[in-house]
């Protein structure tokens, strides 16, 4: 097979971004012999990482694909397990059905694919609860053995990690999928990369320290590409720089659990720790998803609802929307551990304490309490950037805002197969 593809995931690159990508070397020789999407591509609800990636692999919904936060439902654990693994998927990722029709498979710090059997080479993105934990073992558990051996790609990257923190995992994921290139040249092979992203959350959308963690991937692009040269495969592989959401600046945290406390739908004990609960309010960042214990205990559901629409009468609390669990469904092909979900303002952001004040500043404390984030309506903001260069791609093509679901069938046309799980189009007008 002579058709090669790689897809570079930059989190939180977006179409804002634009004009300052076709200023950088790597970026610009992308760009110039590439097609691209102008405005962007339309998320997924909430848009979050990791629904967000599991619709870009997969090329359709979270109502489908299951994965509908970042993070499992553990209602009182600010530190619950995310969705690392494969096995949390409902549906084949493309690069299920690629290995089934014959390519070679690479998967470097993908969401949701852990420990996934059809991968080839796979490095995957886990991390342990604090920068003080040992990440190896861990890391271990989601990737493919042949990443562990002795001399192997892991073993040669691991004096990169120092914290399991930015940039220092990009760095290693970087080294990692050169590496691959170089030794094993996969037919495809996704790498996700979270730089970026994580220094709009500490910094906001813009300024000197986003433009910085622009041009260090563009550096990384380049480093990809470099890898390919040496392997002998630059000129039959086709690129794709694609992203998962957009950002906005957060002003104020909203905490809802403080006003369940105190209508009796959730109880704390002596440390201020849930006791027990009815209702609770799980922010998924500038949005909320609302948990019933019960959701057949019809008291408890009026109650809530009645708390939940009053929330949104007081402006101050910044609750844009109410939705129900089947009005996500039916408008936004959302479903998950939830009944309501909450929609914030623009610059309100939901937070998870249970005691003190309703109305708190973001304080960077986790990505979903941060001074720029997102998870929220995905036609809101800047959107994520679709570029593609290569020898199966039309050159100088521009076309208007597609949808982040269109990229796996778009993908799977360029290599010749089709996915039956996807929602999605292929965007034939890009390809040759």
């Amino acid at each position: 097979m002579n058709k090669k593809l790689i897809v570079l995931s930059v989190d939180s690159l977006f179409d804002e971004d634009m004009e300052f990508l076709k200023t950088l070397p790597n970026f610009k020789k992308i760009l110039e012999k590439g097609s691209y999407v102008q405005g962007g591509m339309r998320s997924v609800y909430p848009s979050f990482t990791y629904p967000a990636h599991a619709s870009i692999i997969t090329g359709t919904w979270p109502e489908f694909h299951g994965v509908y936060h970042n993070e499992h439902l553990d209602v009182g654990n600010p530190a619950p397990e995310w969705f690392w693994y494969h096995k949390d998927l409902k549906v084949d990722t493309i690069l299920d059905v690629a290995h089934r029709n014959g390519f070679t498979t690479a998967c470097v710090g993908w969401p949701c694919m852990g420990a996934d059997p059809n991968v080839d080479w796979l490095v995957g993105e886990i991390w342990p609860e604090n920068d003080k934990v040992d990440p190896r073992p861990i890391l271990n558990s989601a990737s493919s053995a042949n990443m562990l051996e002795p001399g192997g790609v892991l073993e040669r990257h691991w004096h990169k990690l120092r914290k399991t923190t930015q940039p220092f995992m990009d760095h290693m994921m970087v080294g990692c999928s050169c590496d691959i290139i170089r030794r094993y040249k996969p037919d495809v092979m996704f790498i996700h990369l979270a730089h970026l992203d994580h220094t709009r959350h500490a910094n906001g959308v813009h300024g000197a320290a986003v433009d910085q963690a622009i041009i260090a991937n563009d550096d990384w692009l380049g480093r990809l590409m470099e890898a390919t040269m040496d392997a002998g495969t630059y000129e039959q592989t086709n690129f794709a720089v694609i992203s998962d959401h957009g950002h906005l600046d957060v002003k104020q945290m909203f905490n809802p659990n403080v006003l369940l406390v105190r209508e009796g739908l959730i109880t704390l004990d002596e440390n201020g720790a849930i006791k027990s609960w009815k209702a609770y309010c799980n922010s998924a960042s500038l949005s909320c998803q609302v948990v019933m214990k019960d959701p057949s205990d019809r008291e408890t559901r009026e109650k809530l609802e009645k708390i939940l629409y009053e929330m949104r009468e007081h402006y101050e609390y910044g609750v844009e929307s109410v939705f129900t669990k089947e009005e996500v469904q039916r408008e936004y092909h959302l479903t998950g551990a939830f009944e309501y979900v909450l929609e914030g303002t623009r610059a309100t952001s939901f937070g998870a304490q249970c005691s003190g004040p309703v109305l708190v500043q973001p304080d960077n404390s986790d990505y979903k309490f941060s001074v720029s984030s997102h998870g929220h309506l995905p036609h809101k903001g800047p959107q994520p950037v679709f570029i593609m260069s290569g020898p199966d791609v039309q050159e100088n093509v521009v076309i208007p805002r597609q949808r982040i679901i269109d990229e796996a069938p778009t993908f799977a046309k360029l290599l010749g197969f089709t996915l039956p799980d996807a929602k999605g189009v292929a965007l034939k007008e890009l390809l040759r």
